[in-house]
């Protein structure tokens, strides 16, 4: 009787184990669940506007115009998503070449991943899944005409 207690207790300690396991995992992914759209009407829409037009009430206050995110396949042929990778994440601009009054995205998630995981090194899987949500968001976004 005492040890199929103690094996219950030890299947329930266990299985206590695992949940919280999970749970931390949980935390640590919900930058990686964020939706593009939430992204883009949290961090871009203030410049970009809520239709991608480049009308967001701060694109007046720009040096350079907010662009139409509208167009840009029409603009460049096809989708350019590697671009707008590039332009998003903006790490890769090589310092003191490129003026840009948007901020380094990849920058911004890789902080905020950083401080889901209690101050760790942000996960960069998390911060590409943010960028690739936010560019398939912006392809939706894409004029038919």
């Amino acid at each position: 009787m005492a040890r199929s207690m103690m094996a219950g207790l030890a299947v329930v300690a266990a299985a206590c184990y695992m949940t919280m396991g999970v749970a931390r995992a949980d935390e640590t992914q919900t930058n990686a669940g964020v939706s593009g759209e939430k992204d883009y009407r949290l961090y871009c829409a203030s410049c970009h506007g809520e239709e991608g037009k480049g009308d967001g009430p701060k694109s007046f206050g720009l040096s350079v115009p907010a662009p139409d995110l509208t167009v840009l396949t029409k603009k460049y042929g096809t989708f350019p998503a590697e671009k707008l990778e590039a332009m998003i994440d903006g790490r890769d601009a090589p310092p003191g070449h490129v003026e840009r009054e948007m901020p380094v995205w990849g920058v911004w998630f890789k902080e905020e991943a950083a401080q889901e995981l209690g101050g760790a090194e942000g996960d960069e899987g998390t911060v590409k899944r943010r960028i690739d949500n936010l560019i398939g968001f912006i392809e939706s976004l894409q004029s038919q005409e």
